[in-house]
Formats: C-alpha cells, sequence, structure tokens
C-alpha cells in the first residue's frame, strides 16, 4: 500500500498539522481511526508533534473511474502527488460520449500501475489549450484545491486578439452565464472575475497579450476580452469575426507550492503557441 510521507519542523499538535496539509476535519477522524503513523508507530489520538517528527498517511487503492483509452499525453511534471500535463486543443476534459484527456489520463495510470481516481485540479476550455494539474491521490487534490481557492497557485495564458492593444492592468468585471447567447456576459448581479492584462507584442493586425487570472470564473479571459472590445482570435462565441481551426488562448505558466516539499515549483510550456503562424 503507498503512502504519504510529510516530516514536521515545529512543535504542533498532530491534528493542527494535517489541518494545514488541507486534511480535512472528516478525513482526519478517518485517519485517526486506522491509526496515522508517527515515526513509524501508529496513533489513534491527537498528540504533540516535535521538529523532525515524522507522519504517514496510508493511500488505499482506487478503481479507475474512465475508460482507459492510449492516445497523445504531454507530461511536463510529475511527483508521487501530482501530474501536470500540456491539453492539446481540440481536447475536451472530461465530456461524456467523447474521447477526452481523462481517458489518456486513465491509460498512462493503467500502465504506470497508479491505481487511483483521476482528480482534475484545474480545467480548460475545449479549444484552449496549455497546462493543467491532476491530484493522484484524494488529500493531494484538497491541498492544491485550497491553493487554488486562496490564489495561491499563478496562472497565466496567452491569448492573440486582433488589433493593437497597449494594455498593462488589472481588470475587474461581473459576470453571469447568459442563457440566451450561452456564454458570460457583464453584470452587476455576477461573480466577480479579474484578470490581469498586460500586452506582450503588439504588431500592426495581432497583438498578444498576457493574461494571469486572480480569480478562477468560467470564461473570464474570452469574457472580459469580449468586453474590452478584443475578442480572442478564433472565438466566435465571444465576438471573433475569424473561423479558425481553434481560437488562440494558451495556458503556458503555473507556480505553485509543492505539495509535501513545500517548494515552488515554476512551469512553462509554449508548446509551439507562440510565435503562432497566423494570417489575418
Amino acid at each position: 500500500m503507498k503512502y504519504i510521507k510529510f516530516k514536521n519542523s515545529k512543535k504542533i499538535s498532530l491534528k493542527k498539522f494535517l489541518k494545514e496539509k488541507s486534511i480535512s476535519m472528516r478525513a482526519y477522524q478517518e485517519l485517526i481511526k486506522g491509526g496515522i503513523f508517527v515515526n513509524d508507530e501508529p496513533t489513534f489520538k491527537n498528540i504533540s508533534l516535535k521538529e523532525g517528527d515524522t507522519i504517514k498517511i496510508f493511500i488505499e487503492d482506487e478503481n479507475l473511474d474512465y475508460k482507459p483509452i492510449e492516445g497523445d499525453l504531454k507530461i511536463v511534471y510529475e511527483d508521487d502527488n501530482l501530474l501536470v500535463v500540456n491539453k492539446p486543443s481540440g481536447l475536451t476534459v472530461n465530456s461524456n460520449n467523447q474521447v477526452s484527456l481523462a481517458n489518456y489520463l486513465a491509460y498512462y495510470f493503467k500502465e504506470n500501475n497508479i491505481k487511483a481516481k483521476i482528480r482534475l485540479i484545474s480545467r480548460l476550455d475545449m479549444n484552449t489549450s496549455g497546462l493543467m494539474m491532476v491530484a493522484k491521490n484524494k488529500y493531494a487534490q484538497a491541498y492544491y484545491q485550497k491553493q487554488l481557492e486562496e490564489n495561491k497557485i499563478t496562472k497565466k495564458y496567452l491569448a492573440y486578439i486582433k488589433g493593437e492593444l497597449n494594455i498593462d492592468k488589472l481588470y475587474k468585471i461581473r459576470l453571469a452565464y447568459d442563457e440566451s447567447s450561452k456564454s458570460y456576459r457583464e453584470n452587476n448581479d455576477g461573480k466577480e472575475a479579474i484578470t490581469y492584462f498586460k500586452s506582450i507584442e503588439v504588431g500592426g493586425k495581432y497583438s498578444i497579450i498576457e493574461c494571469d487570472i486572480k480569480t478562477g470564473k468560467t470564461h473570464q479571459i474570452r469574457a472580459s476580452l469580449s468586453n474590452l472590445k478584443y475578442p480572442i482570435i478564433g472565438d466566435l462565441l465571444y465576438g471573433s469575426e475569424y473561423q479558425f481551426e481553434r481560437f488562440l488562448l494558451h495556458s503556458y505558466y503555473l507556480q505553485f507550492i509543492e505539495f509535501l516539499s513545500q517548494e515552488s515549483i515554476i512551469l512553462e510550456d509554449f508548446h509551439d503557441f507562440k510565435p503562432f503562424l497566423i494570417k489575418l
């Protein structure tokens, strides 16, 4: 059976230590019943930890929850608890009745004896390419999702837009789903979406914009740029006039604090996106 091994660095109770690792109270109670190993000895109650103590949490094997299908899976980063992949454009994340990234991940898990469900930390639209995080167990999933909620994971995108746009600003907008257009539109009663936009390259026919998202709202980059009157090239839903095989949005940058070591991990992968050959 596999396990997660932590090393404590300060005086703290076992319960508080695990809470800081995003272990929920319910999960803690389940773990303590079966015994949490501290310095390789089972512990069935909350105890005080000392600097240098090791804590082990055992992980039960799980069955795959998606059909394994072999596909082109580009892995950018991997450790015992996390996988970061570069999703291509045109591939859904986990849609029913379609071959998806989840199917490719299931095949990889099967071939590499990773006995776990597919746990997606972040998602991308079908026609958006780029970096995505996938947890290998429920404890890592809880940790990274909390990091996302607390805005401790930096995610940056590149977007191609028509025309010249010189921008370097924090853009805030309230967005709500509009049933008639099947898209997200500005609405005072909507949820706030915050993005830092910065021009990377400004040309005569198009500009490349870096989009640093500060909130994780659906379609926030696409809707925000459309509201600024600069829709992403190829994004017909949000007003682009160009028919393209995809819309030109790519998640190229990730920065996060690793689950066990607490080290800062920085990943960049352009996947041939920049420069992108376009003819307008």
